[in-house]
């Protein structure tokens, strides 16, 4: 698992430097190729959702954008977390998330047994009404002390891709 978490990181980095419009076809169906590959590898099991409960502390989140405006820009940011940094799902289907300044509180649902819709409510203070789309993310190798979170769909700005490594927190005392 890590080192599939490694091979993206370093897939997103090759990514980001490469710029060029006449490309970008190319790249869309790599990246495409990878994420199918990469989210389909491994056979399906059945997620415990239980196990997915509790404080998770970010290793990092990882999101990629193809084509974003008129010049199909390609955007890539990496946040790697600190000790305060961590997301935490709660039995109630409530998701907290803190990374660096910013704290979101969202919800999630489970819509198969790999698979989550995570809704955001606010954002660093700011409300949503009736809550706005964060995605429905692909579980991947749930244990009760790793898990990834991986995204990929088509936007208003491009392709997102975005991959969420995370860990169980440890409680220091």
């Amino acid at each position: 698992m890590e080192t599939r978490s490694k091979l993206v990181l370093q897939v997103f980095s090759i990514l980001h430097y490469i710029t060029l419009r006449n490309k970008m076809k190319i790249i869309i169906g790599i990246v495409s190729v990878f994420i199918v590959f990469v989210m389909g590898s491994c056979e399906k099991s059945p997620v415990n959702e239980s196990l997915l409960t509790g404080r998770w502390s970010i290793i990092n989140d990882s999101t990629l954008l193809l084509g974003v405006g008129p010049l199909q820009t390609n955007i890539h940011s990496n946040f790697i977390g600190g000790l305060a940094d961590d997301y935490d799902f709660t039995s109630e289907g409530n998701l907290y998330i803190r990374e660096g300044t910013n704290f979101d509180t969202l919800a999630y649902t489970f819509v198969s047994t790999n698979r989550i819709n995570i809704i955001a409510f606010s954002y660093n203070g700011t409300r949503f009404p009736g809550g706005a789309g964060m995605g429905t993310f692909t579980i991947e190798g749930l244990t009760g002390n790793n898990v990834t979170l991986g995204l990929s769909e088509l936007t208003p700005d491009g392709k997102e891709i975005r991959i969420i490594n995370l860990k169980r927190y440890e409680y220091i005392y």
